[in-house]
């Protein structure tokens, strides 16, 4: 699952978020910025729950799902 950092935020919350995540969850979860914007994807339903539960004032989970022509 990918969640998007709000805007105006940065690698501190990332750190924050990525402490957390290794301290409460599973740990497995990395980081992509692309164009100014910064996402933290969990590979594990434990991590997005997390995620949705801790950081919702933090991050705007997103659809990443690309489909063909």
């Amino acid at each position: 699952m990918k969640f998007l950092l709000h805007q105006g935020l940065g690698y501190s919350t990332v750190h924050e978020i990525g402490d957390y995540l290794r301290s409460h969850g599973t740990g497995h979860h990395w980081i992509e910025r692309y164009r100014g914007d910064i996402f933290v994807i969990v590979s594990d339903q434990a991590d997005e729950i997390i995620l949705r539960k801790e950081f919702s004032r933090l991050l705007d989970a997103v659809n990443d799902t690309e489909t063909d022509g």
